[in-house]
């Protein structure tokens, strides 16, 4: 019985010693729990598990330290233009890696079921704060049209096109391609497509047209004056929204105009 508060001691510090371990294990770091879970991580366990290994071989980096403050500013900034109802119902983690892989291509982003992620890289390799920002509210955006897919008129935005016109199929193939601009291409705004990866596919399209809008892109409104093709896809991303939430109407988006 002597020995019995020097065995609750031991057994006490050994706990703590291997609830350190685990803690110095745990392959994700929580930057933010709100408005949303912001994490970055370096480990596979952030992706789908059917994404790892195989064909898809998805892999990450974790945010370099002296680029997370600054990362963090922009994506709040960006998550704090969606009513809340929106966010809470769509969407769940938001992943900020250094570096993303997948299907043997580098990319800036992607999305899974409601997870978004984004590669916040050098800002002298073009990782700019519009940039980021626009990365998310496109993934976003698939999230958010494979969600409601009744909000959005396929049929109608397919139209648009020209007659001829096929979708590449494939987002990956386009960059593997040498496809996968997403400046504005003014050769292509005539047949209503904003930029070159917006060949892609009609998610990647809407995508094109998602990224502007919320980020307040001015020639967004003027290409629509320009491109009867340009305004009626406008117009039915617009209508999404709208419908996903009624304050998300024109004139809200309007407003982000700088």
């Amino acid at each position: 019985m002597t020995h019995l508060p020097f065995v609750i001691r031991t057994l006490a510090l050994f706990l703590c010693l291997g609830a350190a371990t685990l803690h110095s294990e745990v392959p994700v770091e929580v930057l933010r729990e709100q408005p949303v879970r912001i994490v970055t991580s370096a480990s596979e366990v952030i992706f789908p598990e059917s994404w790892r290994g195989g064909k898809v071989s998805a892999s990450a980096e974790a945010v370099p330290v002296e680029r997370r403050e600054m990362a963090l500013r922009v994506m709040e900034a960006a998550l704090a233009k969606y009513p809340a109802e929106v966010l809470r119902e769509h969407l769940g983690t938001l992943y900020l890696v250094g570096e993303l892989r997948y299907r043997n291509v580098v990319t800036s982003g992607t999305n899974s079921r409601r997870d978004v992620y984004v590669k916040i890289g050098a800002v002298e390799k073009g990782f700019t704060h519009l940039h980021n920002e626009s990365v998310f509210h496109a993934e976003f955006s698939s999230i958010l049209i494979r969600n409601r897919p009744q909000f959005l008129d396929e049929a109608a935005w397919k139209a648009t096109n020209p007659s001829d016109f096929t979708y590449l199929g494939d987002g990956v193939d386009a960059v593997k391609q040498g496809k996968a601009s997403t400046k504005i291409d003014s050769s292509l705004n005539a047949q209503g497509f904003l930029s070159q990866y917006a060949q892609s596919t009609l998610e990647n399209d809407f995508n094109a047209f998602a990224a502007r809008l919320w980020t307040g892109n001015d020639a967004l409104w003027q290409l629509a004056v320009q491109h009867p093709p340009i305004q009626r896809k406008l117009v039915l991303a617009l209508r999404f929204y709208q419908r996903l939430h009624p304050a998300l109407d024109e004139a809200f988006y309007r407003s982000l105009v700088r």
